[in-house]
């Protein structure tokens, strides 16, 4: 525990952004400077990394070349194009979908590929996230997300082109995958295929985000022009821009050929050329960065009486091999519920549960939404449109988001300087403030929004139930309305994202961020489950009021958490100096407990 001496400093309970900045700040990403007992090797890997983050903090105070201005822009223009790679040969393959290709007259296909992915999101993302963080080598744990995501996707266009009947054949779309036994084992491969693209699409989201991007930022100053913010802001720009761009250009592709085969073959050449120049994006990213090439730090003596701080890494102690059926017992139980209540043992973790809340909604531009809408008399061309504007307003909430950051910063820095001077723990002081602030302006911005979306829905279900009901498309006007609310509110879901992104790659020790990641990404996977088995309870277009309005109550919920999450003083702000009172090493305890028990059994 952190001694009493150091938790003088505690914030206000009204939550302003000034109590946050006078209040301290857990902000914070400095090392740990502590005595450990370390081997040689870790210590001469320290000292590597000691000197150059000492020669980069000598450099704030001297004028930047232009040289290193260069490098570091090259440097960050090479991991966008990293990122772009993987996301465009990510949104191609969900695209182009062969079970949907394979079974256009029949959902049963698709709804066993939507719930396999779902559910295996649900219980294997936790466990995906403690691998990375349980790696040792950040480059490697990298490469082998990106390999095994790219294999899956060219062995599932190659079961494609192996499918026993023609796409164009009329037998084709007769039956489900369960009426032919040859159909239904190559079915289960590309199943298998999805849900291993799945997984390590995850992985590979969290070993970039949470492990590799920290990392390359490197210390927060208050005058880097590659802050967090900046370079989140800059990947999810670059996310939707494939996902609104690679289904746009597919099209062409497949018109382009006579038959399926080869636009399925240079769609499968695209993926490992693609693969090809990303790899060797990620190689020449980690010869840049010491970090990124020695192996994780280690701390082999591992103090439960000493203080931890967000940089402090560990590795579970190797164990000797047991017996199945404890192996078993540790898979599906014990070590899934030690994950969970580290989870909920950080206190960011009403932030992290208000955006796993946010996949209950229906109101965004999805499947139920459009099936709806389409259902009461929208047309599909003010639908399209709507869904462009959406994805414009939500490139356009990357944009806002940062710069929003950076003007509220410069009115804290000018209030400070008029106050006192200012000094580096003010610096921390105003990020985690105005993380905190924009993050829950973005949200209240969301849930503003949909006030009359949900208005103007419940009117439109009334219009469809009653006798007199009109074959006629709604009005313009209400056309209008609805979807230009239901697009503001994309930018403040953005912001909020956005937002709580950067507090889980801050205030979450190095050693933990992947594993949390993990579980938050399981908590999203249920919000998506939830939603789908509320559609199919309440599934006729007269009930969809209900689901419209839940979803708004849903996202008012998540509003007041993350508000009172801001506003209490149990927000990670205690810390004097950032540190965190106790992290959970239940886990390591155990597993040092039972290799003692085994060993003295042998």
């Amino acid at each position: 525990m952190v001694s009493e001496s150091r938790r003088s400093s505690l914030v206000s309970s009204s939550g302003s952004a000034d109590d946050f900045i006078n209040g301290g700040t857990r902000h914070r990403r400095d090392p740990f400077t502590g005595e450990n007992n370390m081997n040689d090797e870790r210590e001469n890997s320290q000292e590597e990394i000691r000197g150059s983050e000492v020669l980069s903090e000598c450099s704030l105070g001297l004028p930047v070349s232009k040289a290193s201005q260069q490098a570091e822009r090259a440097k960050w223009w090479k991991v966008y194009l990293m990122h772009f790679l993987f996301m465009w040969n990510l949104r191609t393959y969900e695209y182009a979908s062969a079970i949907a290709s394979a079974f256009p007259e029949s959902l049963t296909a698709t709804s066993v590929r939507g719930l396999a992915s779902t559910i295996s999101a649900l219980l294997c993302s936790s466990a995906v996230g403690s691998w990375v963080d349980k790696s040792p080598s950040r480059l490697r744990t990298l490469l082998i997300t990106i390999y095994v995501n790219h294999t899956a996707m060219v062995a599932a266009y190659l079961c494609w082109l192996s499918w026993p009947a023609h796409p164009d054949d009329s037998s084709q779309v007769e039956g489900t995958p369960f009426t032919d036994l040859a159909k239904g084992m190559l079915f289960g491969g590309i199943l298998f295929l999805d849900i291993v693209h799945d997984l390590s699409a995850i992985g590979y989201r969290l070993c970039l985000e949470r492990d590799w991007v920290p990392v390359l930022v490197g210390p927060i100053t208050a005058e880097m022009e590659y802050s967090l913010t900046q370079v989140n802001s800059v990947m999810m720009r670059i996310e939707l821009t494939c996902k609104l761009l690679a289904p746009s250009l597919l099209p062409f592709i497949v018109n382009a050929f006579d038959s399926p085969t080869e636009w399925v073959l240079v769609i499968a050449a695209s993926t490992i050329s693609f693969l090809a120049f990303g790899v060797w994006c990620v190689q020449i990213i980690a010869r840049g960065n010491v970090q990124l090439q020695l192996p994780k730090q280690i701390f082999t003596s591992l103090n439960m009486a000493r203080n931890f701080c967000a940089e402090d890494t560990f590795t579970f102690p190797r164990l000797p091999s047991r017996p199945w059926p404890r192996r078993i017992y540790g898979f599906m139980y014990r070590d899934p519920a030690t994950r969970l209540k580290h989870y909920f043992s950080f206190p960011i973790w009403p932030a992290s549960i208000s955006i796993a809340l946010l996949q209950l909604t229906v109101l965004a531009y999805s499947a139920t939404l459009i099936t709806h809408l389409l259902e009461i008399g929208f047309s599909l061309s003010a639908i399209t449109v709507a869904r462009a504007s959406g994805s414009v307003l939500g490139l356009l909430g990357t944009i806002i988001t940062p710069a929003a950051v950076t003007y509220l910063k410069k009115i804290y820095y000018q209030k400070l300087s008029l106050i006192r001077g200012r000094n580096e723990e003010d610096n921390k002081a105003v990020d985690a403030a105005v993380t905190r602030t924009v993050g829950f302006w973005g949200l209240t911005s969301q849930f503003l929004c949909l006030i009359p979306v949900v208005i103007l829905l419940w009117s439109a279900s009334d219009r469809a139930t009653s006798s007199h009901k009109a074959d006629t498309s709604p009005h313009v006007l209400i056309t209008i309305t609805l979807f230009a609310f239901l697009s503001l509110s994309r930018v403040g879901h953005f912001a909020n994202y956005l937002m709580v992104q950067e507090l889980g790659q801050v205030e979450i020790p190095v050693s933990q961020r992947s594993t949390f990641a993990g579980v938050e990404q399981s908590f999203k996977s249920l919000g998506e489950l939830s939603h789908w088995l509320a559609t199919i309870v309440w599934s006729r277009p007269e009930d969809f009021r209900w689901l419209a309005l839940g979803s708004f109550l849903v996202t008012g919920l998540s509003a007041c958490l993350f508000g009172t999450w801001v506003r209490t003083k149990k927000t990670g702000l205690e810390g004097s100096e950032g540190e965190y009172d106790e992290i959970p090493l239940t886990d390591v305890n155990d597993d040092e407990h039972e290799s003692q028990d085994l060993t003295r059994r042998s």
